[in-house]
């Protein structure tokens, strides 16, 4: 059916959104869920695109809408936002996308070497697309984005447009550009560290854009929420944490009447969920694999074998395999890299060893592992008693698995929490240490803040032994179970296309921006007009 048959069907009234799609999988996935759901209900989605990454991803899980302008009946449509010269970037190494768009780590300055690079790529790129998303507010109703991107956020606020922020970590309180701080002196300097990092695209941003804009006035980087928009998180309220200082000053006290969870927003695999990352240009490195041996795991089992899996990422173990600034041991690279102490290729190589060390040849516990594709660099003979696969269909596989041993990203806590598998988070960079921690002060698994540093052979088999001892294990499900309903009850998707439709009704405007300069903002708030004096 087209959008006119649909909105007649449900009396309601067509909006389009603006979605805003940030190139990562766990931040795509909950946005394909959430947005056929506004399909379904006969809005119309203009998908802001800054790659051809998710193009695929995005075609298959609408392949029953109906791809064209909203004016024409259709469901969905693009707005593509990449040059040939980005086209020319994405076809090459992943190490080489931002060359020429940022300084060489050589030639950063200190403040510039404190932050991820990929911080320093977005607000260059940020910059350079502003008047591509100036025209889109024009012709949409409101934007859908992930708070850790920048032109979202400062369009929908100074044109008067209604936001809705998804993040896609477990709570509100993870922001990428405060991990591990919780002084809010600290956090105050790094936000003046990360201006002056950035200033000629902030520079420009002010002046030939908005005029007197500061974005550090209204936000806090990666965090690009308003207390007048929705905020919307995967997680669910077991999670919730205080958010950092800063934050909650910036928001102000209405901030948490605009904070929902509303948990996971998943589609299946056949629908479209991304399992395997695409590159930036849309292909997905490595040939098909084979059908998965599941029959192996049900013959393990048979056998009165415990079957332990394990998983560290697609990040880790394809897209930051090779990392340099986090490998140099120099003073920014866990500033420079989320966190991260090493690369993903000395991180995963030092956890595939120990699991095999561990465990290979033993009689009564099997390993099924999900290596990514650079297995073969580790010059790694695989015990008999291991499956190594480049990826694993890990929902299937937890079902019957009886430990998972996770680097703790979002996604794999809520599949782990879903099928009642008692976890063991080993870290690498990003939400992932604060998982982490909240594993174990949910009581539901353990947890390592330096896997490379503490974990041996010996350690994983002291902590899986743990996993498996009934009394700790069935604590550990029990907690799950009770997670899992709360999961479950949240709403997800369709709740949250509730909460949207009911927000953009109700939209009011935001609060004038904070500016630098003098400058005559109009009271009525979202005209989108601000002059010089």
């Amino acid at each position: 059916p087209t959008n006119e048959t649909k909105r007649n069907e449900t009396n309601q009234k067509m909006t389009k959104f603006a979605c805003c799609v940030f190139d990562a999988a766990g931040h795509t996935n909950p946005l394909l869920a959430l947005t056929s759901e506004l399909c379904e209900r006969g809005h119309h989605v203009l998908f802001v695109l800054a790659s051809p990454m998710m193009v695929g991803a995005i075609k298959k899980s609408k392949a029953k809408f109906t791809e064209g302008p909203a004016e024409e009946g259709g469901s969905y449509s693009f707005e593509t936002l990449w040059t040939e010269e980005d086209l020319a970037r994405f076809a090459g190494p992943r190490e080489d996308i931002m060359k020429g768009v940022i300084p060489d780590t050589e030639d950063q300055t200190e403040d510039q070497l404190s932050f991820p690079n990929f911080f320093l790529f977005s607000w260059a790129k940020g910059v350079a697309t502003m008047d591509d998303y100036k025209r889109i507010a024009k012709s949409v109703d409101a934007f859908i984005a992930d708070p850790i991107m920048m032109n979202p956020s400062v369009v929908a606020l100074m044109e008067g447009k209604p936001l809705i922020s998804t993040v896609t970590f477990p709570q509100f309180a993870c922001v990428p550009s405060l991990i591990g701080i919780e002084d809010e002196e600290e956090q105050r300097a790094k936000m003046e560290r990360l201006e002056r990092a950035v200033q000629e695209s902030s520079d420009k941003l002010r002046k030939d854009f908005y005029p007197g804009f500061n974005f550090f006035k209204n936000f806090v980087s990666s965090a690009g929420m308003l207390p007048t928009g929705l905020n919307l998180c995967t997680g669910v309220k077991e999670f919730d944490k205080d958010l950092p200082a800063l934050l909650q000053r910036m928001m102000g006290e209405e901030a948490k009447d605009s904070m929902h969870y509303v948990g996971p927003m998943v589609l299946s695999e056949e629908d479209g969920h991304i399992s395997q990352a695409p590159k930036s240009d849309g292909t997905v490195e490595g040939a098909a694999e084979d059908a998965f041996p599941m029959d192996r795991i049900e013959q393990w089992k048979a056998e009165g074998r415990k079957v332990i899996y394990a998983s560290f990422g697609t990040v880790a173990s394809n897209m930051v395999w090779n990392w340099e600034e986090a490998d140099s041991g120099e003073w920014y690279a866990p500033h420079k890299c989320l966190g991260a102490r090493q690369s993903g290729k000395v991180y995963c190589t030092h956890l595939f060893t120990q699991l095999m060390e561990a465990f290979g040849g033993t009689r009564d516990v099997a390993v099924v592992l999900s290596s990514g594709p650079h297995f073969d660099e580790c010059g790694l003979e695989v015990p008999e008693n291991f499956l190594v696969r480049p990826s694993v269909p890990q929902v299937e596989v937890l079902e019957l698995v009886d430990a998972f041993v996770s680097h703790g990203g979002a996604n794999s806590l809520f599949e782990s929490i879903a099928a009642a598998v008692p976890l063991l988070i080993l870290p690498h960079f990003g939400d992932q240490h604060a998982n982490g921690k909240m594993v174990v002060d949910l009581d539901i698994g353990l947890y390592h803040d330096d896997p490379v540093a503490e974990v041996t052979a010996e350690v994983l088999r002291e902590d899986v032994a743990k996993l498996l001892d009934p009394q700790i294990a069935s604590k550990f499900k029990r907690k799950m179970q009770r997670l899992h309903e709360s999961i479950r009850s949240a709403g997800g998707a369709r709740r949250a296309v509730d909460l949207i439709e009911t927000y953009v009704e109700n939209f009011k405007g935001h609060a004038p921006a904070k500016l630098d300069e003098p400058v005559e903002v109009l009271q009525r708030c979202g005209t989108g007009e601000i002059k010089d004096f």
